[in-house]
């Protein structure tokens, strides 16, 4: 059973047609060349979501270094979807970027604008229970591009969210 949602999939052959190396990640372009992105991972079986934020880097213990990060194999921190995704195939589920950014604050500002949007933690449709504070100086606004693939990601044949 899968959402029947209008935002455009873009399977793995056709990401290596599009020269896009992403991983599993649905997204428009190559991403990777800003400090992270905002993704959701939609199950289509049970028909949930999980909203999340991604860096493309990490810091190295001790130094001021960056190392990249495996974001084109990562799943997301929740450890409730960990659970599903070991008990059920990877197919069942849709991982979408919705937008990069280029600062943390931003980053940081765009996961908690979006889960106030959906109104995530009081929805029974998102696994999302907790947002995070904005700790961070935003100095890019959401991006329409961000809105848009938000609400093509969520609106179904039947229900709207």
């Amino acid at each position: 059973m899968k959402f029947e949602g209008t935002v455009p999939t873009i399977t793995e052959s056709q990401q290596k047609t599009l020269r896009f190396d992403n991983g599993h990640w649905q997204f428009p372009e190559q991403m990777g060349d800003v400090v992270g992105f905002i993704y959701i991972v939609r199950d289509n079986y049970l028909k949930r979501f999980y909203l999340g934020k991604k860096l493309f880097t990490s810091a190295v213990k001790g130094t001021k270094q960056r190392k990249a990060s495996s974001w084109k194999k990562y799943t997301t921190s929740s450890k409730l979807l960990a659970e599903l995704f070991e008990e059920r195939p990877k197919e069942e589920f849709d991982f979408i970027c919705l937008e990069q950014y280029r600062t943390k604050g931003t980053l940081s500002y765009a996961e908690t604008w979006t889960l106030c949007q959906v109104e995530a933690p009081t929805s029974l449709i998102w696994y999302n229970k907790r947002i995070e504070a904005v700790s961070w100086k935003v100095s890019e606004t959401i991006s329409e591009r961000h809105k848009q693939r938000l609400a093509d990601t969520l609106l179904f044949k039947d229900m709207r969210c």
